[in-house]
Order: C-alpha cells, then structure tokens, then sequence
C-alpha cells in the first residue's frame, strides 16, 4: 500500500529533489536516522528504515552498502564501538608499545628496560648503546590489568551504554545502506502520480475543491494524510480518495475508517485493475466507497478484478455505481 508519506518520498526522488536516501549514524549514541525519508514520511508510516527496505524488496528502490552497525546483545544498544582486548584476561585496558631486542644477547624488552636516565643500556649484558636504533624493535602491547605483554590483540566490541566487552561475533550486525530510485521505481511512481492527478483533475471538473497530498482532520482533531480530498462546501459533499497499485483488504479497510470518521465519501483508485483479498466482497460493496480503473492513459472507468492471489487474474469483474451518483448512508 503507497500511503501518502510513500508516494512523497517516492515522487521527490524521481524529481531528483533529493539524491537518494542516506543513513546518518549519531557519533554519540550510535543511533541510525534517514533525515531524507523522515521529513517525508508521516507519523502513521512504519519506521524510515522498514518503508526502504519495503521498497527495496519490491525492488523499487536500490540499496548501496555504505557502513556495518552493531547491537549489543545485553542492552539492545545500536552502534558498538571497536575495542582490543588482552588475549589472556580480557581486559580493553591495554596499550601499544614498542618491544626491542638486542641482537648481541638476545634480550627483550620494552622501553623502560632499555632507557635508564637517557641512556640505553642492555640490561642483560651490561652493553652501553648510542640510541634505540641500534636494537630491533617491533609492535608490542601491555596489559595494563594482568601485565601481559603480548603481540596481537583480540578483537572486541564495547558497547556505549552499559560498557559491556564482547566478541563481535556475540552482537547483532546490521547492515547500513543508502538507497537510490530503480527504474522500476520510476514508472512506478509517474503512474502513481499520472493517476493521482487524474482523479483530482475528475474531481475538479465536478466543481469540487480539490488538494492533492493533503490531510484532513477527524472528529478527534487528529490529522490524517489523504492523496486527495476533495470538498463541496454549498453542498456539503466531501470525498477523499487514494491510489494504489494493487489495493488490498488493509487499504480498503484504512480508507473506509478514514472516510467514516471525516464523513466523506471515498474513492479508491487501483492502477493495476485489481483488488486483492479472498474476504474482500463485502469491503468493495460498502454504500460509502467507490473502487475505480485508472489506465495507462490517466482515463478513468468502473472495471476492476477482485483476485484471491495478486499473481493470477481469474475473479470476476466488479462494476461499482457511479462517484457521482447519489450514495446512500
């Protein structure tokens, strides 16, 4: 179902008002927004992230891998951070050195047993040495819990908020992806938008007020989102309407509680010419909806097919009265 906020984000993208749709990860609390979707989509639309990925599985939208997230699995907190820990203890308390090695004896050690009062000095033999550059030398790290000197580190997770150390194979990971149009997202979206517009231009030539991309309010003072709503105030005749793909018991349902509570007419325009749902009858025979065609061409008519499965076409073709006929209750 292509609710308001969907198509908006849709439409803006196909106008290249935005350059897709990228995650933003808080440097402090690791939490993940999509700032581009969010000022698009309304409050009633699932989450930013299921509406792309939504919109990813059907392939209308493309994801891009930008960065991997991960979740601490005690506290569910989002974007733990890299740490190394001690391979003996555990411990993240740990710092990178240098350990040298005089060649002459063979002894090692880190830079306090060498330097003693500026002067390098083999501890093991005794040998007075002209600077560091004479021993080999490599990469070492200190444990500052337990001592330990070791070479390699393990690899650790910490997490922000309540500290825990884990092996990285212990959280959850998630991928994060920016998300760009398809061009089966294209046509999709100039055929939501080419319906839209002539459902509206329809209603306007029936002399109703008509605003497209709007909201209307319900008898609890609540704002809902519409595509389209239209308004006869001498008459006192309200409809809205919405356009769908491939309209299903939920959108009927949705649209129906919309038009009950704003007492309005509704209209319900599939671009498919078909409804989905086995249990569907008795929703598109409601005194209060109208179920309308909208063609390639942008036209308008009253055939659609009601199908149990949106992959098969075998149903029975429902003409429904006219929008502009008198409706009854």
């Amino acid at each position: 179902m292509a609710s308001p906020g969907i198509v908006r984000l849709m439409a803006d993208l196909w106008k290249d008002e935005v350059d897709g749709i990228h995650p933003i990860v808080d440097i402090d609390t690791g939490e993940v927004t999509y700032p581009e979707a969010n000022a698009r989509l309304d409050e009633r639309d699932d989450s930013a992230f299921e509406v792309l990925e939504t919109l990813a599985e059907q392939n209308r939208l493309h994801r891009e891998f930008q960065e991997k997230q991960y979740i601490c699995p005690q506290c569910t907190a989002k974007g733990m951070q890299y740490t190394s820990a001690c391979p003996s203890c555990g411990s993240p308390e740990t710092t990178r050195t240098e350990r040298y090695r005089h060649t002459a004896c063979g002894h090692e050690g880190l830079h306090d047993q060498f330097v003693d009062d500026e002067e390098v000095v083999c501890q093991e033999c005794e040998i007075s040495l002209n600077s560091l550059e004479q021993l080999e030398s490599d990469t070492a790290h200190v444990c500052n819990n337990c001592d330990v000197i070791f070479q390699t580190p393990d690899h650790r997770l910490r997490c922000r908020d309540c500290h825990l150390v884990t092996h990285p194979m212990q959280s959850t990971e998630r991928i994060l992806y920016q998300y760009y149009l398809t061009p089966q997202g294209e046509e999709w979206i100039e055929e939501q938008l080419t319906a839209r517009q002539a459902v509206a231009e329809t209603l306007q030539n029936r002399t109703l007020q008509t605003d497209i991309d709007t909201t209307v309010t319900n008898g609890s003072d609540n704002d809902i989102p519409v595509h389209i709503s239209a308004y006869d105030e001498l008459l006192n005749d309200h409809i809205i309407a919405a356009v769908h793909e491939q309209p299903d018991e939920s959108a009927i349902t949705n649209l129906l509680r919309t038009a009950a509570d704003v007492d309005a007419q509704a209209i319900l325009a599939t671009t498919s010419g078909t409804v989905v749902g086995e249990d569907v009858d008795q929703l598109v025979t409601n005194d209060r909806l109208t179920i309308l065609q909208v063609t390639a061409g942008g036209t308008l008519n009253h055939d659609y097919e009601v199908v149990a499965d949106p992959t098969t076409h075998n149903s029975f073709v429902g003409r429904i009265a006219s929008i502009f006929e008198p409706q009854n209750g």
